[in-house]
């Protein structure tokens, strides 16, 4: 069974009610869609710890992705808010966390709607 994980933007959160992710999850839609037919489940649905948070040195981080490792989780969703609009890259904090996410062994997947 695959285990997975979305990962958003916290500043984001001001905004959204991560019901477009779940909602592409539950119905195996868009990059949620290489799933379907395929024994998956979301462990967990988490947010960086801010743009002005160091991933590497964070303590929070280190908890989360112990947790993540803790749970099995193999691949972690970057929702669509981390990428930054004006420049259409990564943010530089998700492009250090999904590093990290990397080294732990997880699979990182760009997109979830």
């Amino acid at each position: 069974m695959r285990h997975i994980a979305i990962l958003t933007c916290l500043e984001a959160c001001r905004v959204c009610t991560g019901a477009a992710c779940l909602e592409a999850w539950n119905k195996r839609e868009r990059q949620f869609s290489r799933y379907a037919g395929e024994e998956a489940q979301l462990n967990a649905f988490l947010h960086c710890n801010g743009c002005h948070s160091d991933p590497i040195s964070d303590p929070g981080i280190a908890e989360k992705l112990q947790r993540l490792t803790a749970m099995g989780v193999d691949t972690v969703h970057l929702g669509v808010c981390t990428v930054k609009r004006e420049t259409g890259t990564l943010c530089p904090t998700m492009k250090t966390l999904a590093e990290r996410l990397r080294q732990n062994g997880m699979q990182i997947v760009m997109g979830t709607h």
